[in-house]
């Protein structure tokens, strides 16, 4: 259904809330995020290059320094590798050879943690590599809105920002060919240079690898956002275009897939191309998008083997030996931020009274800063009657105050307040000896600080915490919460208060985060706002039930307590306090089978949010979510009425018994009302427009990570579930209505699950765990969701001859780089379904055809596929097959 959304709110508080409001527009508030990586795949060419490039020496003799002082002698750059205990040690001494030239290549003040994997690949992929996560707006950041390679922004900020049991550097490897590990520089016929493809994948890992990407007809990047990564800014066109300039080639769209696969990119390094004769880089871009090699290597035809810039070009060929970077790369990096000065600067909060503010201010560098020119640029207006104009003239010729050299590589200055009601714009700016100029905020002063003096604190903190919802009963539970207030004075107390099994306990503090004694519960760069207490609740017992809420108060005496309902959508809408529950369970003995009926209460279930009882307006038991149930919980920001902890609620059931997957009889049924606020139309699952719906999922580790055994669905899933919910929202002009629609049985819908459907058959005999999940947001909700007869792995009657109902499917070419052909006949059958499971069971294909004359003849385009082991699965009316192929790059 059509509702307002938040952003309507937004901008309403924005425009209104504040007379102050009006000069934010261009006040740096951006919040750090982050992004899991994603993989570049590097095969291997079979073609005998027999080239070799030494280390260079000035690198040769560092690391020979250096190994000669160990092991009290530290690089500029630490890695620290975890290695797969099935990697052998040989080829751990040629991988720790590839770190040693790394580590005196760059600088960093913070370790680079590697984790190297140790697996069959299939016959042509050589290794693979990634930055574990991508951060964007932090501390340091050279580019506003842009997202950086995790070791590559730890370095620029100086400081941990991921949580320690992160891995900067996920790299694969190939358990399967034919490696040479020696130091000779004398491989045998056939073998590929193991020290080589680590070098190369590390490099990838480094930062050498951006986010652009193709997909049937449009080009992308963003890792799922609007936003580049810092590799693809530097990407242009033979005409000097960037390619992530959105007035040119909108994102996504087939113009930005068109410079993707045109032969004809470039990366815009000036360093780079300074020192290359002006000649511009070139960069690995066929015609035929590869997402394992496009794009993040430099060209080969430009840069061949034996080279010296041809360790990063996309494929390693048989003898070829490289232990050189290259100039190229190197500059690259350089430009990037690997070879850079940074400022690290936390910003001034609104302060009640103040005669005078002091900037502190720490500024990393690789070489020196220009004398004199670390600078402290302010200006101030008065909070009533300053003008946009006063704001703009005074940013382009501000107020210069020198920044004083403290301890190490600490500065500062001091702002004086005049004016008692002031708003003081402010930014930092430095140059550095490579002829680096850095600003903080980035883009200043287009951008800027901005901290008001003289008005009262009125508002109470925020609060970001995300409970449990089911946890192992006989363990203690760990609190952290990250809390931050507006004003520089800063919070006094952050406190839980909880009932087990509706019984009051005492309440409990959450104490600051310390380095010293804490690390274990570091989160990285958000350890400056984090609050903690281990075991804040003590072990509880099988089935006790927790309910909770938290409140932090600041210094002025203002307090916020999470969690709370949105009690609409206007700004004058009632917040609504809450509670989160969680429930202690343990997992009971495996079962193959099961049916469960739920006339009486069962202890097969964990679960909050979901009740087994008899429904309103039904005559049988059910397992039920509460009626009606809960819409999401969260929090707006105090100060400005914007989101700061987001909306959503999960209730929960979970299956305590593990269920051992059969091999033919591995479906789940079950019969249930979906009673569930629907999506818009047009809008999918996994859409913002979808709202709430309910899924099934499954998780092979035991509750470690869960996958979806459906699509998640609504009321609009059956035309009679939405008629009933659409037609009883009372109050019907309301902006956040409850539907009050009870069921009949009537309308109660069997669902049949395949677990082969979200698994491939290798999960035959495995141990899965089973839940039903129903996720809500803030705004509209209503009766619920109801399960009944749940039969799980019952064997049902097989159709005769099922087998012989579908033969002859064949997969050609196999092994095959860019399609796959798929062809069969069948006995009678009028469609199909193709899908394509990656060799880890998760789906990556799913098309529905026509048949005619009972024949298949289906191409399925993979370019955009890694290399790897796949499974085609065909399915008909009479049977099913599937079948293997590999893609080989």
């Amino acid at each position: 259904m059509k509702r307002k959304v938040l952003s309507v709110l937004i901008g309403f508080i924005s425009l209104t809330a504040f007379g102050q409001q009006k000069f934010t527009d261009r006040e740096y508030k951006a919040k750090m995020e982050w992004k899991k990586g994603n993989e570049v795949i590097c095969p291997a060419s079979h073609i005998d290059e027999n080239t070799f490039r030494d280390i260079p020496e000035e690198i040769k003799l560092a690391i020979a320094a250096n190994n000669r002082l160990r092991p009290g002698a530290t690089n500029a750059a630490k890695f620290n590798v975890l290695y797969d205990p099935e990697m052998p040690q040989v080829a751990q001494d040629a991988f720790q050879r590839a770190v040693d030239i790394w580590s005196e290549l760059l600088n960093s003040d913070v370790d680079i943690e590697v984790i190297a994997l140790w697996q069959d690949l299939g016959p042509s992929v050589l290794g693979s590599a990634s930055p574990g996560t991508y951060y964007r707006n932090f501390a340091g950041a050279g580019k506003v809105n842009t997202w950086y390679p995790i070791a590559l922004a730890e370095k620029m900020s100086g400081q941990a920002l991921n949580s320690p049991e992160d891995f900067d550097i996920v790299a694969r490897f190939s358990s399967a060919q034919n490696w040479y590990y020696g130091t000779t520089g004398t491989p045998a016929v056939g073998q590929f240079d193991f020290t080589s493809v680590v070098l190369h994948e590390l490099c990838h890992g480094l930062g050498f690898v951006g986010s652009l990407g193709v997909e049937g007809t449009q080009g992308y990047y963003g890792l799922g956002t609007d936003i580049p990564v810092i590799f693809d800014t530097f990407v242009q066109n033979e005409k000097d275009q960037n390619v992530v300039d959105t007035t040119l080639f909108p994102n996504p769209s087939t113009a930005l897939r068109n410079e993707l696969i045109s032969e004809n990119l470039f990366y815009n390094s000036p360093l780079a191309v300074g020192n290359n004769n002006g000649d511009k880089i070139s960069l690995y871009a066929p015609t035929i998008f590869d997402s394992g090699s496009s794009i993040f290597h430099l060209d080969d035809n430009t840069y061949p083997a034996g080279t010296v810039n041809s360790l990063m070009t996309p494929t390693a060929g048989i003898r070829e030996i490289n232990y050189d970077v290259g100039p190229i790369v190197m500059d690259i990096f350089t430009d990037m931020g690997w070879k850079s000065s940074s400022i690290i600067h936390t910003p001034v909060k609104d302060i009640e009274t103040a005669t005078e503010v002091t900037i502190n201010v720490t500024i990393f560098s690789d070489t020196s800063l220009v004398d004199g020119s670390a600078i402290l640029n302010y200006i101030s207006l008065d909070t009533e009657t300053g003008t946009i104009e006063e704001r703009d003239n005074g940013l382009l010729n501000p107020t210069k105050v020198p920044l004083i050299k403290g301890e190490g590589n600490k500065f500062s200055a001091v702002i004086p307040i005049t004016d008692p009601t002031s708003l003081i714009f402010y930014f930092i700016t430095a140059s550095d000896n490579l002829g680096n100029n850095m600003t903080s905020p980035p883009s200043a002063p287009e951008l800027y600080w901005l901290f008001e003096v003289g008005s009262p604190d009125i508002a109470g903190p925020s609060i970001e915490y995300y409970p449990p919802t089911i946890v192992v009963s006989g363990s203690p539970i760990n609190f952290v919460a990250n809390v931050e207030d507006a004003f520089e004075a800063g919070i006094d107390t952050v406190y839980v208060n909880y009932a087990i099994n509706g019984v009051d306990q005492t309440p409990f503090g959450l104490r600051k985060y310390n380095a010293d004694t804490d690390a274990e519960f570091s989160q990285g760069g958000s350890d400056e706002i984090a609050y903690l207490m281990p075991e804040g609740i003590p072990a509880l017992e099988e089935n006790d039930v927790v309910t909770l809420s938290m409140t932090a108060v600041d210094k002025a005496g203002n307090s916020t307590t999470i969690p709370t309902t949105a009690g609409g959508t206007s700004f004058d809408s009632p917040v609504v306090p809450d509670v989160y529950e969680f429930v202690a369970t343990t997992l009971l003995e495996t079962i193959s089978e099961a049916f469960l009926d739920f006339e009486e209460d069962t202890e097969a279930f964990a679960s909050t949010g979901f009740n087994i009882l008899t429904p309103s307006g039904l005559s049988n038991g059910a397992l039920q979510t509460e009626s009606p149930y809960k819409n999401g919980l969260g929090l707006y920001d105090p100060t400005f009425g914007t989101v700061a902890l987001d909306f959503d609620y999960n209730a929960i059931a979970l299956y305590r018994h593990p269920i051992l997957i059969s091999t033919d009889s591995a479906t789940i049924s079950f019969d249930e009302i979906v009673m569930v606020e629907g999506g818009d139309e047009g809008f999918v699952f996994g859409e913002e427009g979808f709202w709430d719906y309910v899924i099934v999922e499954g998780s092979l580790d035991f509750g470690g990570s869960w996958f979806s055994l459906t699509d998640g669905y609504d009321a609009n899933s059956d035309d009679a579930w939405s008629e009933l919910f659409n037609s009883s929202l009372t109050p019907a002009n309301a902006e956040v209505p409850t539907s009050n629609g009870t069921p009949s049985p009537a309308l109660y819908r069997t669902r049949e699950i395949n677990i082969y459907d979200a698994l491939l058959p290798e999960a035959a005999g495995s141990e899965m765990l089973l839940r039903f999940r129903l996720y809500a947001d803030q705004w509209v909700n209503g009766w619920g969701w109801a399960i009944d007869n749940l039969s799980i792995q019952k064997p049902v009657a097989k159709a005769l001859a099922s087998e012989a109902a579908l033969f002859d499917m064949t997969l050609s070419p196999n092994p095959t780089v860019n399609h796959i052909d798929v062809k069969a006949r069948m006995a009678q059958a009028k469609t199909a379904k193709v899908e394509i499971f990656q060799i880890n069971g998760i789906k990556v294909y799913d098309k529905d055809l026509e048949l005619e004359d009972n024949a298949l003849e289906h191409r399925i385009d993979t370019h955009n596929y890694d290399a790897g082991s796949y499974i085609v699965k065909l399915k008909t009316e009479g049977g099913e097959q599937s079948k293997r192929f590999v893609i080989n790059r």
